[in-house]
C-alpha cells in the first residue's frame, strides 16, 4: 500500500514520486473536469458518443502522472485554455447555467471551477518545471 507524505512545497509518496503543490493541483482540475462532463451528460445535457471533453483529460492526467514534466503540465495548460475557449465560446455553457436543472447547473459550475483552476494550477505548474531538471 502506498502512502503519500506532505510538506509545503510537494507531496511525496513512497514510490519516490514528487509531485508539487501546482502539479496536484493540475491533476485534480483535469479530474474534476472529467467528472463535471460525466455529471452534466447524467443530467442529460447533449454530447457526442465519445465526449472529447470527458476523453481528453482523462489522457493528459495519466500523461501527467506517468511523466511530469514540462512538456505534460504545458499540455495540461494547453487542454484548459482549448475546452476553457470552446466553453466560452458555445452558447451551450449559459444554456446550462439557465436551465434551471440543479444537476446541469451545479456540474457545469463544476467544469468553469475545473477549467479556471487548470489553467492557473497549469501555468504555475509549466513555469515552475522550467528550471527543474527531471
Amino acid at each position: 500500500m502506498e502512502t503519500t507524505r506532505s510538506t509545503p512545497e510537494t507531496t511525496r509518496s513512497d514510490t519516490g514520486t514528487v509531485r508539487s503543490p501546482a502539479v496536484v493541483a493540475t491533476l485534480s482540475a483535469l479530474l474534476l473536469l472529467a467528472a463535471s462532463i460525466v455529471g452534466q451528460i447524467a443530467a442529460g445535457a447533449d454530447y457526442p458518443t465519445v465526449p472529447p471533453g470527458l476523453v481528453i483529460p482523462l489522457v493528459a492526467a495519466a500523461l501527467l502522472v506517468w511523466r511530469t514534466n514540462r512538456g505534460t503540465t504545458g499540455l495540461a495548460l494547453g487542454i484548459g485554455l482549448f475546452i476553457g475557449t470552446g466553453a466560452i465560446l458555445t452558447p451551450n455553457t449559459g444554456d446550462h447555467l439557465s436551465s434551471g436543472d440543479t444537476a446541469l447547473i451545479a456540474s457545469t459550475a463544476a467544469e468553469l471551477v475545473a477549467l479556471a483552476t487548470l489553467v492557473i494550477a497549469g501555468a504555475a505548474a509549466t513555469l515552475a518545471r522550467k528550471g527543474a531538471r527531471h
